[in-house]
């Protein structure tokens, strides 16, 4: 019995580890877009800035949570004027694997169900 309830234990503390998303509501992140280009992201409370590291590109979003592990992101803005079409749209994520200190898998889709869905993974950066 005792062993039973340490198994239990066990389980439910490594679900709970990872499934802790809250460790990537702030700080620095990196992913590779579809075209290879490097992007660094930092995320503050409410808000997370992407930069492209090729083009100089920078969008600016505002961040809501959904859920521990769910977040939406709207363009507020950004220095390109082929990007500013997209201000006030919604992407909707789901970390979809947490990696630890790593960082996450995700998956993304926009309102608009004609897109695709998108993979990748982001990653943790020092601070």
């Amino acid at each position: 019995m005792t062993f039973l309830f340490l198994l239990i234990v066990i389980s439910v503390r490594s679900y709970s580890q990872d499934t802790n998303c809250t460790q990537y509501h702030r700080g620095k992140f990196t992913y590779t877009d579809s075209a290879n280009n490097i992007i660094i992201v930092k995320r503050k409370k409410n808000f997370q800035v992407e930069t492209n590291q090729t083009t100089n590109v920078w969008i600016n979003f505002r961040i809501t949570w959904k859920s521990d592990c769910e977040y939406q992101l709207e363009q507020v803005g950004t220095n390109s004027k082929a990007r500013r079409k997209y201000n006030h749209t919604f992407t909707t994520t789901i970390i979809s694997k947490p990696l630890g200190e790593a960082g996450y898998e995700y998956t993304c889709a926009c309102k608009d169900a004609t897109v695709p869905k998108i993979t990748g993974v982001m990653k943790k950066l020092g601070e």
